[in-house]
């Protein structure tokens, strides 16, 4: 499908039925695909080159806020963010209190504050209120000769209030869930996700209770075989499509798609003027 409202523009995260894209190096803009809806926010201070971005509501509501990351030699960071009504970011910049090497997928809006997953399991906290951020000393890294370190892809996703984490070895040969105990502060496996799918990638990455029989206990992915799209289940432990009769122990034999996105349309089907201005206190 052809948008041209969304020329030169790259889909950087979704929630709520909005996309949240840049365009050139300063721009940020949100968009609705299923409306056309679009909500300019205020430009960049500097280049757009965080390593992972999100925001916590539907842009249409007051409580909305942006939050961009960039972590540089696992020692300095610089957050930025913006809330609905302001008209400049905000930026803080300083050193982990521990290192963090921050993993190529999104942050997660959990319990009032913003998740970050770091390539060694670790787990980085921003927030908001205190505008403060902090490596935590729990979940701890993994031991340097676990396979989990040579896992190319790590996403960190929300499911039935609780965080996953999902990662997956080159070409899938390996790959693994986990649950924080919020307690211990300990990753655990997770050999089942009962009725809910995962649909996971490095833009968005989002859980869902099944709509058809057959569609649990299957994390989906950014991933093509031919124009089918491909899945892992946890029962059989194989990578499949629902098209065809693709069956593989890896990746082997598929695509990845680029530049992708997992987004749930809403019901909202028409917005007011005030609604779509960033300015506005809705």
């Amino acid at each position: 499908m052809y948008i041209p409202e969304l020329f030169g523009a790259v889909p950087r995260f979704s929630k709520e039925g909005w996309l949240l894209m840049s365009k050139g190096k300063y721009s940020v803009f949100f968009f609705n695909p299923f409306t056309k809806a679009l909500i300019n926010l205020p430009d960049l201070p500097n280049k757009y080159n965080f390593g992972g971005i999100t925001f916590t509501s539907s842009p249409t509501l007051s409580d909305c806020k942006v939050f961009g990351i960039r972590v540089e030699f696992e020692e300095l960071f610089a957050i930025s963010t913006i809330c609905r009504g302001e008209e400049s970011w905000h930026v803080l910049r300083g050193e982990n209190n521990s290192p963090f090497f921050l993993s190529d997928c999104n942050p997660v809006f959990h319990h009032g504050e913003f998740y970050c997953l770091g390539r060694h399991g670790n787990l980085g906290v921003f927030n908001p209120g205190e505008d403060y951020w902090r490596v935590l000393d729990k979940p701890h890294r993994q031991p340097l000769d676990d396979p989990i370190v040579s896992h190319e892809r790590n996403f960190l996703v929300e499911c039935n209030g609780e965080l996953l984490s999902v990662s997956i070895s080159f070409m899938g040969k390996l790959i693994s869930v986990s649950k924080l105990d919020s307690v211990e502060m300990a990753w655990h496996k997770v050999d089942s996700l009962g009725d809910q799918m995962l649909f996971v990638s490095h833009t968005s990455s989002l859980s869902a209770k099944r709509v058809v029989q057959g569609m649990e206990n299957k994390i989906y992915l950014p991933r093509v075989h031919g124009k089918c799209g491909v899945f892992y289940s946890l029962a059989s432990g194989l990578f499949q499509t629902l098209g065809n009769d693709f069956t593989h122990k890896d990746l082997h034999g598929t695509g990845e798609l680029l530049s992708c996105c997992w987004i749930e349309p809403k019901a909202n089907s028409s917005y007011s003027e005030e609604e779509l201005n960033w300015f506005e206190d809705a």
